[in-house]
């Protein structure tokens, strides 16, 4: 899809645009485009494939979702708890969600002690430009710990008690630390209560914590460990192990981070010898201690964990930290086998200044994976102004918290920041966070221009003899990299694995790399003929049994396996799986009507520029783009009229969501193979429905009239205004015309007021908008002529080829390849229609439609308009037809029109 592929560029570059723009507006979609097909992610909503809807299995998945795929496909599940948080893994969501809830709660606890009545302290005070953004080092479940205890202790002792509004201004010192500085709550005296003396070490203790002196922490927790009457006994045990990992992870040198490491490993592994409330959670700690001490060996835990039957409540970051590691370390592998090539060939290193260091290429892989979020600011100087010269420059950890960015920040300054640094430092961290959202939420997972939720930079080179036993020890690591790989002995491996495990995981892959003439294939697909409908391995198996009968030329089995599905996958497979299949019996079509029927496909999902959905929920998105500073009840007013516009716009939209939808590659072949003629004969195929009927009609009247072949054009003419009756007002002149000449004039104004015309069928949704409605900014207009090279990866140019239908005839073929060649030299449409309009108004001088015509032809020849070939227009062109109106037809409103707009 190259409109997808330049939308996405024009989407990163709009991004950066819009951080200059305070106030932006938008009323409706540019261009949605139909996705058909998710190659890199499995269907929206997550949840179905998390619940095992798996589909058809492709190589091109990331790791994470090929390792839940992997689960099921071995005969295992996952529990409703642990599908949810698979669906944040895959979403790309951060572990510590960024939201105000725990705060809230916090504060409103506060006020059922103190009422509602006392002003809150000023730490509490929601900032203006959102959230509580000045508890970084707090994470939600340190808000959660004070609510339970204050509700404990107000409901034992009441909210009146003395000691309770001790305890809670002592807690409201601890939070201070939250945002930096050292507010300690006073040693506990003999005056207070035994529970609040014990809870004001464990507070003393916590502030110690959040003012990041560890060490002072670390003794604070051990005291409270001592004594045997404290409530916070455990816990405290706990936050020793948790007070060294922080510690290690903001200690920059390896020796001494190491030694911290260990120490909170060793006390970790003591408490996990008892029976504690605390062992989940401190799994977790010692999980995040060998994932960063010890990565081999905490990469084939996780693979044996996510490959087992048993629950796991931390499978969310477990599915994340495994699929980081593997591609880590394949990353590495292929590193050190690109170096060795070079070193054997004998090929000199290129310049360093021009070379990617490995260490270069590895971050630029963390930040396209998401495994690093790349935050930049600049810092205030005295005055206030930002200081351009210095820059510091963090990348930080994907789930690291404000705090250890304030941190990190502040080291490299050597100071503290100022509030209205840490503002600026909020703003970099919460663009920082969307961008990776943005980077592996599912709009962008798909195609050939995403990146993987995880993988290497081309999982898909690897050749797998030279993965070390590490990647390959475990057999969910080991089916994974086999899945993506596209080396020959993938197919090989697969067999064997298969033969040696009778899993349906090794089935699927041997399936998936056969070729009709594999080794022993043939009973790799009687092995295949045995899984049943209802196994989630079903739609993989079935896929490829079809795709192979075909290659081998058993078509009458393959077409009676592929209808068999389809009369019964609605519903039941995903919409990708569903169109896979219909794009295989599309391929298998003895005539027309087939062809047609199978070419209808219902989109998974629309994209418009960054963003992935169903129609409905593009519409709402675009609701949210409504940013304005004005006063209350402009904004009001301002928003009303912003989402009747959005409204207005998504109106001939949204009866689309529920439409089938011709594919791209149909599209391609309808324009590339079957002449005018043939196209015309298929506007009357009973199994169109009408909207595609439309679509049909519109090209076949344009390709006849821009092709000259007039005896057509007046033949479907007719139709042209029973399938477009909006059409009637510009289409009328035309149809009354006596002369071919009247009729040429007529159908050419008609393309200058319908920018949507069109000799090619259009994929993607179909406009209806006029020129006029645009106000003659037609960025993309008409039709580009068709491209009849094509270039491979390596920039070999060779002739295109397009898959021609079997059953199409060769003289079909003839007429069609001549109609093609004889696009191509008219060209483009901006081009083809400019001359015509100055050929017009030459022979045709007093024709009143000649000014307006005119000046469409230099509108849509402007320079800031998009062209066929990029950012690129007829200069000459446009001059010409520029001074004949602005000259010829000077009293006319379209030169006062176009003087105008050249003078703003």
């Amino acid at each position: 899809m190259k409109t997808v592929r330049r939308a996405l560029v024009f989407w990163l570059v709009t991004l950066m645009w819009l951080q200059t723009v305070p106030v932006a507006r938008a009323c409706g979609p540019e261009s949605l485009e139909p996705i058909f097909v998710f190659r890199d992610a499995p269907d929206l909503p997550f949840s179905e494939f998390t619940a095992g809807k798996v589909g058809i299995v492709q190589p091109t998945f990331g790791k994470k979702t090929l390792a839940i795929a992997y689960r099921y496909l071995t005969g295992g599940s996952f529990s409703p708890d642990e599908q949810k948080d698979l669906v944040t893994a895959l979403d790309g969501a951060p572990p510590e969600e960024d939201d105000d809830k725990a705060i809230k709660a916090w504060i409103a606890a506060r006020q059922e002690v103190v009422g509602k009545n006392e002003r809150l302290p000023e730490i509490y005070s929601e900032r203006r430009n959102g959230g509580y953004d000045y508890f970084p080092n707090c994470a939600r479940n340190a808000f959660e710990v004070a609510i339970q205890t204050l509700k404990d202790r107000a409901a034992q002792y009441g909210a009146d008690d003395r000691n309770v509004r001790d305890w809670l201004a002592a807690q409201d010192q601890v939070f201070q630390n939250c945002s930096g500085g050292s507010n300690i709550p006073a040693e506990p005296g003999p005056e207070l209560a035994s529970w609040l003396r014990r809870d004001r070490k464990y507070q003393i203790a916590a502030a110690h914590f959040y003012s990041l002196d560890f060490d002072k922490a670390r003794s604070k927790f051990e005291e409270i460990t001592g004594d045997i009457e404290s409530p916070w006994r455990e816990t405290a045990d706990y936050l020793i192990a948790r007070t060294l990992v922080r510690q290690a992870s903001l200690t920059s040198e390896p020796t001494k981070r190491r030694a911290l490491y260990d120490r909170a490993e060793d006390h970790l592994k003591v408490l996990l010898a008892r029976n504690s409330a605390f062992n989940p959670a401190e799994r977790r700690l010692l999980g995040l201690i060998k994932y960063r001490v010890h990565p081999e060996e905490r990469m084939r835990e996780l693979a044996q964990s996510l490959a087992g039957r048993g629950s796991d409540d931390n499978v969310k970051q477990n599915l994340i930290d495994y699929s980081f590691l593997l591609a880590k370390f394949q990353e590495q592998v292929e590193e050190e086998e690109r170096l060795r090539e070079e070193a054997a060939s004998g090929k000199k290193p290129e310049a360093p200044a021009q070379e990617m260091s490995a260490e270069a290429r590895a971050r630029r892989e963390a930040l396209e994976r998401g495994d690093l979020i790349e935050i930049w600011f600049y810092p205030r100087k005295a005055d206030g102004e930002p200081d351009y010269s210095n820059r510091p420059e963090i990348d930080l950890k994907y789930d690291a918290l404000f705090g250890d960015l304030q941190q990190m920040v502040e080291q490299k300054l050597k100071r503290l920041l100022s509030t209205v640094e840490l503002e600026d430092l909020k703003e970099k961290y919460e663009e920082g966070k969307s961008h990776r959202q943005w980077i592996l939420s599912p709009n962008r997972k798909w195609s050939d221009v995403t990146t993987q939720y995880a993988g290497c930079y081309d999982c898909s080179k690897t050749e797998l003899k030279k993965l070390p036993e590490l990647l390959r020890a475990d057999d969910l690591s080991d089916w994974i990299l086999t899945t993506q790989a596209s080396d020959p002995a993938g197919y090989g491996h697969a067999l064997r694995k298969w033969q040696a495990t009778d899993s349906r995981a090794w089935l699927i892959t041997a399936l998936t790399k056969a070729e009709k003439t594999s080794r022993q294939v043939e009973r790799v697909m009687r092995a295949g003929e045995k899984v049943q409908r209802d196994e989630p391995a079903y739609a993989s198996v079935a896929y490829h049994l079809i795709r192979l009968k075909t290659a081998m030329g058993n078509t009458i089995e393959a077409r009676k396996q592929v209808d068999e599905i389809i009369s019964w996958q609605a519903g039941v497979l995903p919409v990708s799986a569903q169109n896979q299949f219909l794009e295989q019996r599309l391929q298998l079509a003895a005539n027309v009507t087939e062809y047609l029927k199978f070419a209808q496909r219902r989109p998974v999902r629309f994209f418009e520029y960054g963003r992935l959905g169903t129609i409905s929920e593009i519409k709402e998105f675009s609701k949210s783009f409504w940013m304005s500073e004005e006063d209350p009840e402009e904004n009001q007013e301002s928003r009303e009229k912003l989402e009747k516009e959005v409204d207005e716009a998504f109106k001939e939209l949204l009866p689309w969501e529920e439409r089938q939808i011709f594919s791209e590659g149909t599209i391609e072949a309808l324009n590339w193979h079957f002449p005018t003629s043939s196209l015309f004969e298929m506007t009357r195929n009973p199994v169109l429905p009408d909207y595609l009927r439309r679509q049909l009609v519109l090209a076949v009247w344009t390709r006849a009239f821009v092709l000259g072949n007039d005896a057509v054009a007046q033949r479907i003419a007719p139709e042209v205004l029973k399938v477009a009756p909006e059409l009637e007002a510009g289409f009328l002149p035309y149809l009354e015309a006596r002369t071919r000449e009247e009729r040429e004039r007529s159908g050419l104004f008609m393309l200058l007021k319908y920018q949507f015309l069109s000799p090619f069928i259009k994929d993607g949704i179909p406009t209806s908008e006029t020129t006029e409605k645009l106000d003659y900014y037609m960025e993309s207009a008409w039709w580009c002529g068709p491209e009849l090279t094509q270039y491979d990866d390596e920039g070999n140019k060779s002739a295109r080829v397009v898959p021609k239908p079997g059953f199409l005839s060769a003289p079909e073929v003839e007429v069609s390849r001549r109609e093609r060649a004889r696009l191509s030299e008219i060209g483009d449409a901006k081009i083809f229609v400019g001359r015509k309009v100055l050929a017009w108004a030459k022979a045709a001088p007093n024709d009143k439609r000649v000014p307006e015509a005119l000046f469409i032809a230099v509108k849509a020849n402007e320079s800031y308009k998009y062209g066929c070939g990029g950012w690129d227009y007829d200069e000459d062109l446009k001059s010409q037809t520029a001074t004949l109106l602005k000259e010829r037809y000077s009293a006319s409103a379209w030169a006062a029109k176009l003087k105008d707009q050249e003078n703003r």
